[in-house]
């Protein structure tokens, strides 16, 4: 079996390991026994005696609010309840005060490091995107090669194990692992200093697609900053980076779990698209990994830059590329359910491929069509929408006689269902003859792939949903972009009075543009901020004295991330027809075509026959999907990025299948004492 550069899976954040018992011939089973990582009782860990932190009780309140409808609801402050109940959850340290006295010799800069006792900078340090509580021991926040050496050093050489961070968007927080000593690698990310190669060219993965040159950059980088750079780069030529859709997520985790996106289907996962990683071992020794070489700690990543695919109406118009927004009504489920698994595991991938972004389906109730099945398509589309719409008709997606198509404008777009590079063309409230026989039902397109992500963006969860975890923001999305305060409108989120654009225009979308270049941006880092947090104790009855640590522990008990995520290859029809009328459900980043096309022998990411992800946001969620599929034979396959919580019994086979034992072999090479460890990865297995 062929496993180039396995740095991209398990390593970094991911180069660690859980110490539960296994078997090598473990099959998989459902959540059972969920593990509580949280620090036990509401305690902050602050003090040391004999070389272990002391655990000293906070007083908690609880916070009462309205959320958007008006509805009440309560949410206690304290962390989550229960011990750590694993002996791995924390370090196990020697010398606190060895590891500070060596933090302190070799960083003259301390704003970089943060301990327990530091108060509000270390409640903001160890703040988790998704908000889940934990307590390291440690913050270094590293700048280059060689303080992620020194960091290295300080913390090993004193007892402790090591926990890299990247965006920090760990479902489960564990980048940010209680008793450890957190790398940040944030504030390596330097655009003015990556290395752009417009001469490496060469084919990509479909017939006729190729990429058209390499930028590598720091670990430290997002989504955004990856964006902006391609664009700023390749964007004359249509490159494209491939990015998934939430702008502060770090580059190495996402490639780290497998990294899907918006393009996923024309381009691959991200293992399919990084050329090398400069990594730095356990020992601070500092090696490359490629296809030819070694693997562990990244510090920089060697990005292909993909072209996308020659389009039918360029000569005349140039390169386009549209987000294409789909509603259809199902009258008949059993032809449906056959048409869309045909559409997305047998048609012409050069075809479909063109189509990524996300798809969903659930019921639905209007006096005009009564109760219906109702399926959604949100299309980050490589071309011009007549192409887009010119396809649909090739590939026989939409028939009359299974679907209704239902003209419905996408969110952060008004009235408006058909726009070419901001100049709306119809609205929802007028018949719109560019649409033949209503084929779509809004496309908005555009002069850049950057413009289409960016606007994905921002009609997406950024502006509607994403207040504490998917940027720094202020709750001001005006005065965070820098565009005039007519452009925004009022809303509530969470119960908190906030103010974001309007509509998704050319103002917003370049004022996005902008920010997703800049490292310091509200845009490249998650919150919540100190604005933020003035405007909880503003706004919530009871929170006018509340603390920055207190509310990033109430917070973590509002705003879970999700359960995980399955990998759905393709169903048997009936099987999928109940699932579309019964089961209302939503798969994110769509992963056909050139995804399915990759032999599963190239790389460690294994599920190279799904083009469903479907994350889930509740355990008993996941329990129930889980067993019908395995009921009806259905493979049980998960995606590690939307990492299942710890518990999960079988969690090896789920994410990696029988690659587990190779990577466990590469873990007992690479980190032989184990200072990456942590749970749910791949432990150190000997020959």
């Amino acid at each position: 079996m062929k496993l180039p550069s396995l740095a991209f899976f398990f390593t970094v954040a991911v180069l660690c390991s859980a110490k539960e018992g296994y078997s090598r011939e473990e099959s998989l089973d459902t959540h059972e026994d969920q593990v509580d990582l949280s620090p036990s009782s509401d305690v902050l860990e602050d003090e040391l005696n004999n070389g272990s932190l002391r655990a000293r009780g906070l007083k908690k309140k609880e916070w009462s609010y309205k959320g958007k409808k008006g509805d009440d609801m309560t949410s206690s402050s304290s962390s989550s309840k229960g011990e750590c109940g694993v002996d791995y959850c924390e370090a196990k340290q020697i010398s606190l005060g060895g590891m500070k006295t060596c933090f302190k010799e070799h960083f003259d800069h301390l704003s970089n490091l943060y301990f327990p006792e530091d108060g509000d900078d270390y409640s903001f340090a160890r703040h988790t995107a998704l908000t889940v509580s934990r307590y390291p021991a440690a913050i270094v926040y590293v700048e280059d090669v060689e303080e992620v050496q020194h960091a290295l050093k300080c913390a090993v050489d004193n007892g402790y194990k090591v926990s890299a961070r990247g965006g920090n968007h760990s479902y489960q927080g564990l980048g940010t692992m209680d008793g450890y000593v957190v790398i940040d690698m944030g504030r390596t990310c330097k655009p003015d200093e990556f290395v752009v190669d417009k001469t490496d060219q060469g084919p990509h993965i479909l017939e006729g697609s190729k990429y058209i040159g390499t930028i590598k950059a720091q670990a430290g980088c997002t989504n955004a900053i990856m964006l902006a750079a391609g664009h700023e780069h390749f964007g004359e030529d249509a490159g494209m980076t491939l990015i998934g859709s939430c702008p502060s997520v770090g580059i190495t985790g996402f490639i780290l779990g497998g990294g899907t996106g918006d393009i996923t289907p024309y381009v691959g996962y991200g293992v399919d698209i990084v050329k090398e990683f400069e990594l730095v071992l356990y020992d601070g020794t500092v090696v490359k990994a490629s296809e030819d070489e070694n693997t562990d700690f990244v510090t920089h990543l060697t990005y292909k830059i993909v072209q996308a695919p020659k389009q039918k109406y360029e000569k005349e118009k140039g390169r386009k590329f549209s987000v294409i927004s789909l509603y259809v009504g199902v009258k008949n489920l059993d032809k449906a359910a056959k048409r869309f698994q045909d559409w997305f595991y047998d048609a012409d991938p050069l075809i479909t491929g063109k189509f990524g972004g996300s798809f969903g389906w659930g019921n639905f109730s209007d006096p005009s069509y009564g109760e219906i099945t109702l399926v959604h398509g949100f299309f980050v589309y490589l071309g011009s929408w007549r192409e887009a719409v010119e396809d649909l008709k090739a590939t026989e997606l939409l028939d009359d006689d299974i679907f209704t198509v239902i003209s419905e404008p996408r969110t952060g777009h008004g009235d408006a269902i058909l726009s070419e590079d901001y100049e709306v063309l119809c609205t929802s409230d007028q018949p719109c003859p560019q649409f033949e026989n209503g084929m779509v039902s809004a496309a908005y397109e555009f002069n850049s792939y950057a413009e289409v992500e960016l606007n994905y963006m921002c009609s997406g969860p950024l502006f509607h949903s994403y207040l504490f975890d998917g940027s720094h923001n202020s709750g001001d999305f005006c005065k965070d972009l820098g565009i005039a305060d007519d452009e925004c409108k009022d809303d509530v989120q969470w119960g908190l009075p906030i103010r974001k654009p309007k509509l998704c225009n050319k103002v917003v979308i370049d004022a996005m543009m902008e920010k997703a270049g800049d490292p310091s941006s509200f845009m490249n880092s998650h919150g919540p901020s100190l604005e933020l947090v003035d405007l909880i104790g503003k706004s919530w009855p009871g929170a006018e004295n509340i603390t920055v640590s207190e509310a990033t522990d109430v917070i973590s008990t509002m705003r879970k991330g999700e359960t995980g995520a399955s990998m759905w290859p393709r169903l048997d029809d009936k099987l999928f027809a109940e699932i579309l009328e019964k089961y209302p459900r939503s798969a994110s980043h769509l992963q056909h075509g050139a995804a399915l096309k990759v032999d599963p022998g190239a790389t460690a990411y294994p599920w190279r026959n799904a083009a469903f992800l479907v994350p889930y946001y509740s355990d008993e969620e996941a329990n129930s999907f889980l067993e019908l599929l395995v009921k009806e034979g259905v493979p049980a396959q998960g995606y590690y990025n939307y990492l299942n919580p710890p518990g999960m019994k079988k969690w090896r086979s789920y994410f990696f299948d029988d690659k587990w034992t190779e990577l466990a072999k590469i873990r007992a090479k690479y980190d032989p004492k184990d200072v990456f460890g942590k749970p749910l990865t791949i432990e150190s297995l000997g020959e």
